[in-house]
């Protein structure tokens, strides 16, 4: 199947890229570092970012600006969508069939849906940026392209842990180690990720770890977020990334879970969904339970955003855990 995402990439002229709703790490590092293969082989490419980059990750950006929406008129050869498993978490705005021609998918999660018209997904990769660099290979790039080890890097390092999760692999780390060798820095990359805190962040997981519940005989710790408690806070969404690890830090508990209201802006006005974050120690597939739930993922991390309240959402979660505990 790659060969037939090289030859898209071969043939075509004019390409979108785009990332997964609420882009994290991997999904923008992926796509700025395809962006910069695509134009090192002579096309045109343009990121499509609808949302508002999240704080941490705007050092990746270093630069590139994205379309917010597409200007009347213009079509694309194809669109590449990095790092999505299920049809749910394509960005706001995403454009009509007539626009994107055919949608390429990249990515590396073991559950997902059937979207996209042209799939690769390695899901032996620990990120998808890990996917990226198999293409850059495949299209017979002799090194990096210029400005691409930065986000390559983010993507790995962000979606392996710090290269500490079971996906790390000893492929992950020699790619881990060619990508500091062509630039990226990792102490400014761990830093924007993982350690640039403001006030209001500390103030918030203080508020979150204080809603924790323990469930199912402790293998299961729920954690929310709601936007009453962001304004008392005074945190927004991009300071809740990662607070669903806390949950799984507890001694004993399988499966971590966050329930995180998420504000929703569109056509219509405004409206609240949930987003269920999920994080498994290792032994617990909590992809299983997020595809029940319309969404997708990795077997230590997965996810889901619904349309119904935060107890709504919490009841259909415990429901789909009391099927998975059996």
């Amino acid at each position: 199947m790659i060969e037939q995402v090289l030859d898209v990439a071969r043939t075509g002229e004019r390409f979108l890229v785009a990332c997964h709703r609420r882009p994290d790490a991997d999904s923008l590092g992926s796509a700025l570092g395809l962006i910069k293969t695509l134009r090192a082989i002579g096309k045109e490419a343009t990121l499509f970012m609808p949302e508002k980059v999240p704080d941490s990750l705007l050092f990746l950006l270093d630069g590139e600006q994205g379309l917010a929406e597409v200007p009347e008129g213009l079509r694309y050869d194809a669109t590449w969508v990095m790092d999505i498993a299920a049809k749910a978490l394509l960005p706001p705005g995403f454009p009509s069939s007539e626009v994107t021609g055919p949608v390429v998918i990249i990515d590396h999660h073991h559950a997902h849906d059937d979207v996209g018209d042209i799939v690769y997904r390695d899901t032996d990769s620990a990120a998808t940026g890990e996917v990226v660099i198999q293409l850059i290979e495949g299209l017979g790039l002799e090194s990096l392209p210029e400005g691409s080890a930065t986000p390559l890097y983010a993507a790995i390092v962000s979606d392996t842990g710090g290269f500490r999760y079971a996906t790390t692999t000893p492929a992950t780390l020699r790619l881990g180690a060619r990508l500091l060798e062509a630039g990226a820095d990792p102490w400014h990359v761990a830093y924007q990720l993982f350690e640039r805190w403001e006030p209001a962040r500390l103030r918030l997981l203080s508020a979150i770890i204080a809603t924790v519940e323990m469930a199912f005989d402790g293998r299961v710790a729920i954690m929310r977020v709601t936007r009453e408690m962001l304004d008392i806070c005074g945190a927004n969404d991009d300071m809740v990334e990662g607070m669903v690890n806390y949950a799984r830090r507890v001694e004993g508990v399988e499966i971590g879970a966050l329930l995180w209201e998420w504000e929703v802006r569109d056509a219509a006005g405004v409206h609240v969904e949930t987003k269920v974050s999920l994080r498994s120690r290792g032994e617990a597939d909590v992809s299983v339970i997020a595809t029940a739930l319309n969404g997708g993922g990795h077997r230590a991390a997965a996810a889901t955003q619904l349309d119904i309240t935060i107890d709504q959402a919490e009841e259909r979660l415990r429901a789909e855990l009391t099927k998975y505990f059996g």
